[in-house]
């Protein structure tokens, strides 16, 4: 029996969540979350693990749909409290 590529090749380690470049957006309006994470994607150096903090309710879908439109991976997403996280990889 043969191995799949994913069998052979050696596991990536997981993100360390707690290590992410944070992007505070914390109290802006919708659509302002969104155009901060846009300008971080391109300002950090590709590959740098980036956490949007975010207060906006819209800021759920907004993350949400701008990973499926741009093809981008939304590595997690989660609410604590008031609070919106998410985990992106930067780099245009």
């Amino acid at each position: 029996m043969a191995l799949t590529p994913a069998e052979t090749a050696p596991a990536q380690p997981p993100p360390e969540w707690e290590a992410a470049a944070v992007v505070d957006a914390r109290d802006l309006p919708c659509p302002q979350p969104l155009l901060a994470l846009r300008r971080a994607l391109g300002a950090y150096e590709a590959g740098t693990l980036l956490c949007v903090l975010a207060t906006d309710e819209a800021s759920w879908r907004d993350f949400h749909s701008f990973a499926a439109l741009s093809g981008r991976t939304l590595l997690r997403a989660e609410r604590r409290n008031d609070t919106f996280l998410y985990w992106l990889y930067a780099g245009k």
